[in-house]
């Protein structure tokens, strides 16, 4: 016995002196290995013949987005990206590197659809002035599962998936398919009040493109919940939810279309028919700058035979013509148009474009209004305009002396109404003076 385990201790004596100290004697050279993964990471990306399906989501506006991407072996990609319309629909072409950063690492190095996630200027594709989206241009690979490549962002640690595409997607995102399916899935989610009945909410379902979000909120055992759910679009229609919130007892994954019917599916495997609705089911605080966006105020150059409209009080009439008065007498002798209002629920900021006319000239005054919510009481607040353009400037003026001087920090309560020209709208009514009220309609 002493014999054998002396012959055991001689052999494995003569591996520990033959084997190099800096070896794995499981998974081997460590840079060897960091080698092996850059050479299989780059040419599994280039060796996929129809390109790649990706997504991302972002940090600060907490969006999804959709990819397809084309990786050559010289270094160059093509991307089509569910940004906006051109992004969808023209391929942009950049380059990118895969190297050891303490991991194998993908980095896009040149600017393209991606890399505008995290554009410091806000014209670009929205965001925070100086921090964009908040997103990575660089990501380390993570894994292989299947036909699936996972990395992870560097910096703010958000995933970069990507799935092998086939030979009729190629083909659809390079002949702007995507584009397509973008607009449809718009343009039905855009027209009237969309609902889904999960399993005992009732919920009012939004699709907010600004910030790639889909909205569910509910009135659910007395109190009103809500979640937002990052999505990106697909082809053929459909949209992939990216969250592991969870709301009314699901956790949901994807939207698809048939047939003009388009439905929500759950992770276990429940499936919800989005519907339209006549009314809203909440009360119209909880939608403003969220299922409300864009509202519109008709102005005299198009819409005199209109106005006043039979939702402005008599109060808030004289305030109007007051104003229509002293822009075609202070010196410019203008017109007043239609106005636009952009209501940003995150930020709690109006943005409005006001047409005025010189003769037949059509200007465009700029302004930006903040303003707060009660949601408890229903009730608005303006707290401040301020003009964005010169053109605006000139009208401040005459909106302050008029009705802005009943608006700016004042509360007004939140009501839907239904005009009868221009349709649904909402009436915004003083609570210090019930007879002084007026209407925005969307």
């Amino acid at each position: 016995m002493k014999k054998i385990f002396y012959l055991m201790f001689l052999v494995l004596l003569a591996f520990s002196c033959s084997k190099p100290k800096e070896m794995d004697p499981i998974f081997g050279n460590p840079d060897e290995r960091i080698s092996d993964t850059l050479l299989y990471v780059k040419k599994t990306l280039v060796d996929a013949p129809y390109g790649w399906k990706a997504y991302t989501t972002t940090e600060i506006s907490k969006g999804g987005y959709g990819f397809y991407m084309q990786f050559d072996k010289n270094d160059r990609l093509k991307m089509i990206a569910d940004l906006n319309e051109t992004t969808a629909s023209e391929a942009k072409e950049s380059t990118y590197r895969i190297r050891q950063i303490m991991y194998a690492t993908l980095s896009f190095d040149t600017y393209n659809y991606i890399t505008m996630l995290q554009d410091p200027d806000p014209s670009v594709y929205g965001g925070l002035a100086g921090r964009g989206h908040g997103s990575d241009n660089e990501y380390d690979y993570v894994k292989t599962h299947g036909d699936t490549l996972f990395f992870q962002g560097r910096k703010f640690i958000k995933p970069l998936v990507l799935v092998k595409a086939t030979a009729e997607e190629q083909t659809a995102y390079l002949s702007k398919k995507l584009l397509a399916s973008i607009n449809d899935v718009n343009a039905y989610f855009e027209d009237g009040i969309n609902i889904v009945m999960l399993n005992k909410a009732n919920c009012e379902f939004t699709l907010n493109t600004s910030a790639k979000q889909v909205n569910l909120m509910a009135m659910i055992d007395g109190k009103v919940e809500s979640v937002q759910i990052p999505y990106f679009y697909n082809l053929d229609k459909n949209m992939t939810l990216l969250s592991d919130s969870t709301f009314d007892g699901e956790k949901f994954s994807k939207i698809t279309e048939k047939n003009g019917t388009y439905t929500l599916h759950a992770l276990s495997g429940k499936t919800f028919v989005i519907k339209k609705s006549n009314d809203y089911l909440l009360p119209p605080q909880y939608k403003l700058g969220t299922a409300i966006t864009d509202m519109f105020q008709p102005g005299v150059y198009s819409y005199a035979s209109y106005l006043p409209l039979k939702t402005w009080s008599a109060s808030y009439v004289v305030d109007w013509n007051e104003y229509v008065r002293l822009s075609k007498t202070s010196g410019y002798n203008l017109t007043v148009g239609d106005s636009f209002y952009n209501f940003n629920d995150a930020k709690k900021v109006i943005t409005m474009d006001g047409y005025i006319y010189q003769g037949n000239t059509r200007f465009v005054g700029g302004y930006l209004m903040n303003y707060s919510i009660d949601l408890e009481k229903g009730t608005i607040r303006f707290l401040s305009i301020k003009n964005t353009t010169n053109n605006g400037g000139i009208m401040v003026p005459y909106m302050n002396a008029t009705f802005f001087k009943k608006m700016i920090n004042h509360d007004f309560k939140l009501s839907f109404i239904t005009d009868k020209d221009f349709g649904s709208g909402i009436q915004f009514t003083s609570v210090e003076d019930p007879n002084y009220y007026f209407s925005f309609v969307y």
